[in-house]
């Protein structure tokens, strides 16, 4: 099954309903409900959307919300090597940057996200989640 990394962003947009980036992203993560791909998510995604959404709906509700897309998903391995990697970085965003090491170290085949041009020398393809959805019809 394929790995497909998402960053932080494709997250917020399906969670928060973000138009008009919502509808790619909710249909990312049924593909991952059907057991289409494998969805890796980095633990900075967890707590970033936590955070963010907890203002935004609530603590218990953001709990439960995780809970359910835990299922779904796989949480990544990282530690120190990504965080060193992601400061030596020719990526300018430290997120963008931990976030590309955490998805190359997980074997991901591709990374979704909205920042495309940030990741202009990645070593993996990277696209938006509409561009890899449409990449994926047959």
């Amino acid at each position: 099954m394929e790995k497909v990394f998402v960053d932080t962003n494709i997250f917020l947009d399906w969670l928060g309903g973000r138009e008009p980036f919502y509808a790619y992203a909710k249909e990312l993560f049924k593909k991952a409900e059907r057991k289409e791909i494998t969805v890796l998510l980095s633990t900075m995604t967890y707590i970033t959307v936590a955070y963010i959404l907890r203002k935004e709906i609530g603590s218990e509700k953001v709990r439960k919300a995780l809970a359910g897309i835990r299922t779904i998903t796989h949480v990544c391995e990282s530690g120190a090597r990504e965080i060193d990697l992601a400061l030596l970085s020719d990526i300018k965003d430290f997120e963008d940057a931990f976030h590309y090491y955490t998805a190359t170290h997980n074997q991901a085949s591709v990374l979704i996200t909205r920042n495309v041009k940030d990741f202009k020398h990645a070593g993996l393809p990277v696209m938006t989640a509409e561009e890899y959805l449409k990449s994926t019809q047959t």
